[in-house]
């Protein structure tokens, strides 16, 4: 092979490798895991509708990032700040009551082997006007606040985990109620 073959091999070669190991790790980097979020933002969540919305949404205050790696938005959206953890999901549940939602959550709970306890739960309705539920939910290790809201076409549940002041503080609360329902109203 003459001196041209062997350079362009060593050309092709060297973007190959720049390719297969340069681009991943600037991906990496970039992503990070997290996504810082501006205050007052409003993630959506849910299948993509005809309008390429989704249809539930919450609004985050300052401070909070999304988590990349825990976030499938078809389905959920896991948020963070600091030590605290916000997970909201969409419940495919068209007509169920807040209740049933609720005991409906302590069945595949223990459906899935998951030791877990539910406390007394408090009535918590959106700023929508949507209805719901919230409680604790002791497990194993930890403990977590749970919520679930029903809107007439699907519902949405929330677990919430961190240091209890946090968990049960102002901003988690102006989350809660912040949760929009497609179609739900105001």
């Amino acid at each position: 092979m003459d001196r041209k073959g062997w350079l362009g091999t060593l050309a092709v070669a060297a973007v190959l490798v720049v390719l297969g190991v340069g681009l991943p790790m600037a991906d990496r980097r970039v992503t990070g895991g997290e996504v810082p979020l501006p205050a007052g933002a409003r993630v959506q969540v849910g299948p993509l509708g005809a309008d390429e919305q989704r249809p539930v949404s919450v609004q985050v205050p300052d401070g909070w990032a999304l988590d990349v790696d825990g976030t499938e938005l078809s389905e959920s959206v896991a948020l963070f700040n600091g030590l605290t953890s916000f997970q909201l999901s969409v419940i495919m549940s068209e007509g169920a009551t807040p209740e049933q939602l609720w005991h409906g959550l302590g069945r595949i709970e223990q459906a899935g082997g998951v030791n877990a306890r539910q406390g007394e739960t408090v009535t918590i309705t959106t700023a929508q006007g949507v209805p719901g539920l919230a409680g604790p939910v002791t497990f194993r290790d930890r403990m977590a606040l749970v919520a679930v809201f029903a809107a007439a076409a699907l519902g949405a549940d929330v677990v919430v985990t961190g240091p209890p002041s946090e968990v049960m503080g102002e901003d988690v609360g102006a989350m809660l109620r912040s949760i929009r329902f497609a179609g739900a109203g105001a």
